[in-house]
């Protein structure tokens, strides 16, 4: 069944389910962002189940939902973006209706493809070593905006300060390497500095050529301590009384042998 075009990602929060299935036909069009091409007959194609607003609510659960269709990339993609809550695809074989009826080597790409994105997020999370985060703040707007990049992904994320982290936006990107993915988060960073007014606030696991971890702000060079001028007068009288008896110290043995 072909689902209206007029429905797109804007419904994200209404998703209750999760599909796959072969297209029967090629009326179908793709809701991906950047896509809305048709989906070839035959093509492997999955499907975020919403409610049909044309079905009356007495209907059974399965009529009330109408699939919204994706090409593969295109649905990950899709769960790339948005916040936390928003409802995504953990395990193929337990979140996918109609998994077990895939071809065996779709559902093995379906499996790689997934792994590869829990492992990229797993990369790009707040508690990885090896990630470079930047981490910006708009003072007059009150809200933030933060990049990380480790090995060829990103992860971009903002929102108000005021707000529960959990309503941030998240954005996932991939590269062909890790210096295109820096490049890109360079760029992004430069970009909210200069145009937009946002201030930097934080950066951690950012290196230098040389691999040596670069400070989040610039410290003062620290002059030395003043040396204590008691203290200095005291030495130097000790001094003097040491030089002074040692001076008169073979006067005193001559009168001795006398």
């Amino acid at each position: 069944m072909a689902s209206t075009t007029a429905t797109g990602d804007n419904d994200e929060n209404t998703t209750i389910s999760f599909g796959c299935d072969y297209a029967k036909s090629s009326n179908a069009k793709c809701h991906g962002k950047y896509c809305e091409n048709e989906i070839s007959k035959g093509t492997l194609r999955l499907s975020r189940l919403i409610p049909n607003p044309f079905i009356p609510q007495s209907s059974t659960r399965e009529e009330q939902l109408m699939p919204v269709y994706y090409h593969v990339q295109c649905m990950i993609n899709y769960l790339r973006t948005g916040n936390e809550k928003k409802k995504r695809i953990e395990n193929v074989a337990k979140n996918l209706q109609g998994f077990d009826e895939l071809k065996k080597k779709d559902q093995e790409k379906l499996k790689k493809l997934f792994n590869y994105e829990e492992k990229l997020q797993g990369n790009l999370s707040e508690t990885s070593t090896t990630v470079q985060t930047t981490y910006l703040e708009h003072d007059k707007d009150k809200k933030y905006w933060q990049i990380s990049y480790d090995n060829k992904s990103t992860k971009t994320k903002y929102g108000l300060l005021d707000e529960p982290d959990s309503n941030a936006i998240i954005l996932y990107k991939d590269f062909s390497n890790k210096a295109e993915a820096k490049k890109y988060a360079d760029k992004k960073i430069q970009e909210k500095i200069q145009k937009n007014e946002y201030t930097l606030k934080k950066q951690t696991g950012v290196t230098t050529n040389n691999q040596t971890p670069v400070a989040t702000k610039r410290k003062r060079k620290q002059s030395p301590a003043p040396a204590n001028t008691a203290s200095t007068k005291r030495i130097k009288k000790q001094r003097t009384i040491i030089t002074t008896a040692t001076r008169k110290q073979p006067t005193r043995s001559a009168s001795i042998r006398k």
